[in-house]
């Protein structure tokens, strides 16, 4: 019995290729930040909150206010049963810095420049994976060189731009932390991303054209793409630049901010939403690995832009936040 679904799941693997392995990974994490909503109000906070939203003041001065005080996350050690299981087992999985988030960046602007070297240079690591897919997916069905070229050209600047902003433009407590394996699932995505931007393009990886034709990419929805990643590009980098002016734990109301609470996190999912639409396969609206990838941003941004706004409406007054969306207008 056992053989046989080793078997089946061999064959299975074998059958796939690594744009489904990218888009399960995207999907299968998405899957596991929206069950979490169904855990415990303790346990889910111990999750998901870090930095000023996992800090719990608590009004009898105990040690609970004074881990708020030094910024770290608050564990519900007066919590019982279930609720106060689930916490403790949380505290086991570390913390690391909050300040940690530039690996995220660092990751992402090394894997660009690894694949693309890999491109140069003809690599064995690249061709393998390229390989793989073309040998499972039509050419027809393939992104031309000149869309791989440029979403990958964009998800560097994407990178690069973020890594600076987390080196020079924001400052994060020395204090705050976060769950390790927030740290860990963020340093898999964009390592998966890497992979995303060119995967669905082997077939021209493999046989390019010998040269580049850019006009290709002037169709309107390549277009529309190019201009949501602009957009969404510019208006993040003004976000993060105000939210880094603001005194500490400030409301945003300016920009934005003044009718989305998470209004970065918009941008974030424009950004990814333009390079889906760039990459968009011949006949396709939108590139189905970064599809998936734009639905894990959006549900694991989504988890945190509610928390956000319950945290504002908490320390400022619900009515401050109350006409605000919490990150798609008119949606959520």
């Amino acid at each position: 019995m056992q053989s046989s679904i080793v078997a089946q799941l061999a064959e299975a693997a074998s059958a796939s290729h690594p744009s489904q392995w990218c888009q399960g990974f995207f999907l299968l994490s998405a899957g596991i930040v929206l069950s979490i909503q169904l855990v415990p109000e303790d346990a889910r906070r111990a999750l998901l909150d870090y930095g000023p939203r996992a800090v719990q003041p608590s009004s009898s001065g105990g040690d609970d206010d004074a881990t708020a005080k030094e910024g770290r996350p608050a564990t519900a050690a007066s919590g019982n049963g279930l609720e106060s299981i689930l916490v403790r087992a949380l505290a086991l999985l570390g913390h690391t810095p909050h300040a940690w988030f530039r690996h995220f960046y660092v990751a992402s602007v090394a894997s660009s420049a690894f694949w693309a070297g890999q491109f140069f240079v003809g690599g064995s690591v690249l061709r393998t994976l390229a390989t793989w897919q073309a040998g499972r997916t039509s050419s027809s069905a393939s992104l031309s060189l000149e869309q791989v070229v440029s979403v990958w050209g964009l998800m560097a600047l994407q990178g690069v731009r973020r890594l600076y902003e987390c080196t020079v433009v924001m400052r994060p407590s020395a204090q705050s932390k976060m769950l390790s394996i927030h740290w860990l699932l963020g340093l898999a995505f964009y390592l998966n991303m890497g992979i995303a931007v060119w995967v669905e393009g082997s077939h021209s990886i493999l046989d390019p054209p010998t040269h580049l034709d850019t006009m290709s990419l002037l169709s309107p929805g390549r277009i529309l793409g190019l201009f949501l990643f602009g957009f969404g590009w510019w208006q993040q980098y003004a976000c993060h630049t105000y939210l880094a002016s603001l005194k500490k734990y400030t409301l945003p109301d300016q920009g934005m901010f003044r009718h989305i609470v998470c209004a970065h996190y918009t941008c974030e999912c424009l950004i990814y939403l333009g390079l889906a639409m760039v990459a968009a396969p011949p006949g396709q609206w939108r590139n189905r690995t970064l599809w998936c990838g734009l639905i894990f941003i959006a549900v694991n941004l989504g988890s945190t832009a509610n928390g956000t706004k319950k945290w504002y409406a908490q320390k400022f007054g619900a009515d401050k936040v109350a006409g605000r969306w919490r990150m798609i207008p008119y949606v959520f």
